[in-house]
């Protein structure tokens, strides 16, 4: 065969720019270890991407396209206190693992108002599955507090009426102050009503949230009030005990609840037109749930379906604008993963952060 030197040189050509791209993509990888902190983390998360990254990771996970840590959880539980937990995963799709590192209240919350933080009380690890390395260190307090409104959004966009427009607010902590922009992402939201356990904070909820994503957000004094006509419902507390009663709930309605405890009293689960999870064998191990279950107040025969299942298709989700539907959820690991690892190959590609030397 001939081959002119015009082919040598356009041969040439290809690989000097094949070894172009790889040094560009290598640059774009930083030696050593990226560390983010809650502003560098919000510099280039993207609310929109967010919300499809969380439910690729519930189908990934639906699918076993991930890889659960042994054991799951790992946890310091003293009774009082500060409590510390890890929990992590691998991606099957990605070349990536991560651990999420945190310490809760024994009694709930992550804050202490008592004196100002010296450091992150929550930070995400990423590993590099191909060769080993730790690749970032995260604050994850805002990539969390986004993942978990983004999952909410997923099942709200799933099951929610049509023309949805009156989102309330039950709390107004960390997770609460993303669940209104991201909610805003998928529903033209007319009003977010706000209500808490002070004045001052839901307050400062409406007002700063308010004008930061310019949204119609009242804070409200009661639990009733905020549900009173409402087509969405997020709950995100750190209540200890039930605090929504099952006929403040009207017919239409679509409640999300997040929080560590019981938020809604045990008729809401018994009640609703469909009772859905995330997960039914991740959360069927909550405290509220494992309980209705030993007092035999619920069964697996109570579950309507798991989101994944409606996601795909396997089961129609919303049937009648007057069905009132529930989701407790507990969140998966896979889904804070995923979006770590996107929000550290932004980072990297937009130089944001600071790179620890290795």
């Amino acid at each position: 065969m001939f081959v002119s030197d015009f082919d040598i040189r356009i041969s040439d050509f290809a690989v000097q720019c094949s070894g172009a791209i790889q040094i560009v993509e290598n640059l774009m990888e930083p030696r050593g270890i990226l560390y983010l902190s809650n502003e560098d983390v919000k510099r280039v998360l993207d609310l929109g991407r967010a919300i499809e990254i969380t439910e690729q990771a519930l189908r990934d996970h639906s699918e076993g396209r991930v890889i659960w840590s042994t054991p799951e959880d790992l946890a310091i539980k003293p009774e009082q206190g500060w409590q510390s937990w890890v929990t992590g995963c691998a991606l099957s799709t990605e070349p990536v693992a991560g651990f999420r590192i945190r310490s809760i209240k024994a009694a709930g919350g992550s804050r202490d108002v008592s004196r100002a933080p010296r450091g992150p009380r929550r930070i995400l690890i990423l590993s590099d599955r191909e060769g080993g390395e730790i690749r970032a260190i995260m604050d994850e307090d805002w990539c969390h507090a986004v993942r978990t409104a983004a999952a909410a959004t997923v099942a709200m966009r799933l099951l929610a009426r049509k023309n949805a427009a009156i989102l309330a607010m039950l709390g107004s902590g960390d997770t609460a102050r993303a669940v209104a922009p991201v909610m805003a992402q998928a529903f033209a939201l007319k009003e977010i009503r706000v209500t808490s356990r002070t004045t001052e904070s839901r307050q400062s909820y409406a007002r700063e949230l308010g004008a930061a994503y310019n949204l119609n957000i009242r804070p409200v004094n009661s639990t009733e009030e905020a549900l009173n006509g409402a087509d969405l419902v997020v709950s995100a507390t750190t209540a200890s005990a039930p605090f929504v009663k099952d006929h403040w709930l009207a017919a239409g309605v679509t409640v999300y609840s997040i929080g560590k405890h019981q938020e809604m009293e045990s008729d809401v689960y018994k009640n609703a037109d469909k009772f859905v999870v995330d997960s039914w064998v991740h959360c069927r191990n909550k405290s509220d749930m494992r309980r209705m279950f030993q007092e035999k107040f619920l069964s697996e025969k109570d579950l309507y379906a798991e989101l994944p299942e409606l996601l795909s298709g396997k089961k129609p989700a919303r049937q009648s604008e007057r069905e009132r539907i529930f989701i407790r959820a507990i969140g998966l690991v896979n889904q804070d993963v995923a979006l770590a690892n996107h929000i550290y190959h932004s980072a990297a590609a937009k130089r944001v952060g600071t790179v620890l030397p290795f």
